[in-house]
């Protein structure tokens, strides 16, 4: 692909210095470039590596003189070459069809184009939209719905009645639609509430090896569109987890919460149920909301507190030894000058 399709591509500006509308064949990382690829500067950590790289091209926000080859300039690099990779990096995923060891059941509806790999089952009453791609031994239940497009690796299990919408991916081992946890607890007893509702997934989601989604006990758990989850990710049932909302390994979202758009969440980190939580906030790796977030911000730590509280918090904490040292010191002279002043006349 020649440059200038992939600046038409990225819509981005170009300087050609020296190699002019150069053929690209790939992409690659500015220290282990080699000529024919496309790599980019995201950061002055890497500046060193201009000069030295032999990539053909180079993304960059602001002209580098000491690349001597054409350069595409981004607002955004990393950004402009994670879209360029995407032009050069397209998925296998084997075989087109239906494999002879896969069991579809009547009254499925497939779509053009879809692959069923081996040993997968889908139950009667789904819909399968096109070139959808279910890998080897995928279980789909009864009257489920997938969007076109849409891939589910090995192993990845989606329960009768949930929706999934276009463009999704879910890696191997995900659980869609598995009950919530819902129990009633009365004179000792565990009675288990029925979880009649369904999983609801939008377009362009993209789930982790391992994640959960549970089904609601009435209604909808629903994930909007473009939200990323990373590996192991839990969500509780009848969450609503807004647009563009990525979470991190080992987060989880526990029942009823409602998450705003464009929230991240960092690894290990919770949210309590029945509570809402402001578009656009940041919570840190290790946090536990267990609280309504109204307010749109950084937030770390157990209980969750904007992030510069809780730096000023350990600052303090730190310094807590050498307090305590002072108070012992204050208090001996106290106790000295009320000795004195007990023995006067």
């Amino acid at each position: 692909m020649r440059i200038s399709e992939i600046a038409a591509y990225l819509k981005v500006e170009v300087v050609h210095a020296d190699g002019g509308d150069a053929e690209i064949q790939s992409v690659a990382g500015i220290k282990t470039a080699k000529p024919g690829d496309l790599t980019f500067l995201g950061s002055t950590a890497f500046q060193q590596f201009v000069a030295s790289t032999e990539a053909t091209a180079l993304i960059t926000k602001e002209r580098q003189p000491q690349f001597k080859g054409p350069q595409l300039l981004h607002k955004d690099p990393h950004f402009a070459y994670a879209k360029a990779a995407l032009l050069f990096h397209k998925v296998d995923h084997g075989p087109q069809g239906v494999h002879p060891t896969a069991i579809i059941e009547e009254g499925v509806t497939l779509g053009q184009d879809v692959t069923v790999g081996a040993y997968t089952y889908v139950s009667r009453g789904t819909v399968l939209g096109d070139r959808v791609v279910l890998y080897p031994h995928v279980y789909i239940g009864q009257d489920v719905v997938i969007g076109a497009d849409t891939v589910i690796h090995a192993q990845t299990v989606v329960y009768y009645g949930c929706r999934i919408g276009q463009r999704c991916l879910f890696h191997a081992g995900c659980v869609i639609g598995a009950d919530g946890f819902g129990f009633a607890v009365s004179g000792g007893e565990i009675c288990k509430i029925p979880q009649i509702g369904i999983v609801r997934i939008e377009d362009d989601v993209e789930c982790g090896a391992s994640t959960t989604i549970d089904r609601a006990a009435n209604g909808e758990t629903l994930v909007k569109r473009g939200c990323k989850f990373d590996d192991k990710v839990h969500i509780g049932h009848n969450v609503e987890v807004g647009e563009n909302c990525m979470f991190s390994a080992y987060s989880g979202v526990a029942g009823s919460t409602k998450v705003g758009d464009w929230v991240l969440m960092g690894g290990h980190s919770g949210i309590a149920d029945h509570l809402h939580v402001a578009s656009g906030t940041r919570i840190g790796a290790k946090t536990g909301v267990i609280e309504n977030i109204d307010k749109a911000g950084t937030y770390v730590g157990f209980p969750a507190e904007p992030a510069g509280d809780w730096k000023r918090g350990v600052v303090y904490m730190r310094h807590m030894k050498d307090h305590f040292k002072k108070i012992r010191i204050m208090e001996e002279r106290l106790a000295a000058l009320e000795g004195k002043f007990k023995d006067a006349p």
